[in-house]
Order: C-alpha cells, then structure tokens, then sequence
C-alpha cells in the first residue's frame, strides 16, 4: 500500500470529458459504483448505505474541478494476507497516511504533501496523528467488519520449506 502499488493514473475518455483535462483527485475502484448510479439518474436515496465510494460524475465534466464526496472522508485500504509482504492497511486522510502492518504491530505516518516518495517516516515525530489515525483505522474496519490477519498455528520457522509439487493429473 506504499503509493508505488496505489497510486497510479486514471485515464478516461467519454461523452461530456473536456479532452487534455486532468487532476489530482484521488479516485478509488469503489467509486466506480455510485457514479454508475450517477449515469443512470438512481436517486440517492435508492443506493444502499452499505455502497462505498463516491460518484465521479463531476469530476469528469468539470476537467478536475470538483471534489469527491464520500461517506468517510479517510481512505482505506486493507490487505490482511502475505501478498508479497506482511500483513498490512493503511489509511489517508487529507495528506496524511498512516501504514500499519499487523506482524510486527508497526505504524509508518507519511505526509504525502512533502513527501510523495515515502522515505521520511514521521510517525515518531506525530505520536497523536498516529494514535487518531490508527483509531480511525481500527474503527472502520470493525464497521465494515473486515477480515484480520490471523496467526498459524502449524507455522514453524524452523522447519524447512518444502518444495511445492507441480503437475499431476
């Protein structure tokens, strides 16, 4: 979830897209859903609550000019798996982001306004941000009621690794 994996650019093309028109808005998968909802005119009041995200719709016509509005106004992303790494979630909230990866109960803060490169932990340095950042964390995936990462108990790092078996019928 460093911003190397997260952010990267979105480019669209469509009826009522000013051409050469561009923004730093940040854009998530889920809010792909409600600018459909958007599109075909859904009343809001039809959309279940449980719909993350935010439309689009007028960001799009308006070359970058608008803001997205979500219910949260944090961004969550949460990967309770190894997937190449340990473990981990981060959360950004205005232009800071905290990371935190579960194997070692460790916190990484980044302000990503000076810092889009993320070689400056400051979490040392913003003990309150991380607290309320980790908090907001925490409760919202107790909301959404995620799954967490769960120790295994057969793992034992002295036993050699053994070969995965390929092929078969």
């Amino acid at each position: 979830v460093y911003e190397g994996g997260i952010r990267v650019p979105m480019m669209v093309r469509g009826p009522g897209v000013k051409p050469d028109s561009w923004c730093h808005v940040r854009v998530v998968g889920y809010d792909f859903l409600p600018t459909f909802y958007d599109w075909a005119g859904v009343e809001k009041s039809l959309i279940p609550n449980d719909v993350e995200g935010g439309t689009i719709a007028g960001l799009l016509a308006d070359g970058g000019q608008t803001e997205v509005k979500r219910r949260r106004d944090e961004l969550v992303f949460h990967f309770p798996h190894y997937q190449g790494d340990t473990p981990h979630s981060a959360i950004l909230l205005g232009n800071l982001k905290l990371m935190h990866f579960y194997e070692d109960d460790r916190d990484e803060l980044y302000d990503l306004a000076k810092d889009i490169g993320e070689r400056r932990n400051v979490a040392s340095n913003q003990v309150a941000e991380v607290k309320q950042l980790r908090e907001k964390l925490q409760a919202y995936l107790m909301a959404v009621n995620a799954q967490l990462p769960t120790p295994n108990a057969d793992f034992d790092p002295k036993r050699p690794v053994e070969p995965k078996k390929r092929g078969g019928k």
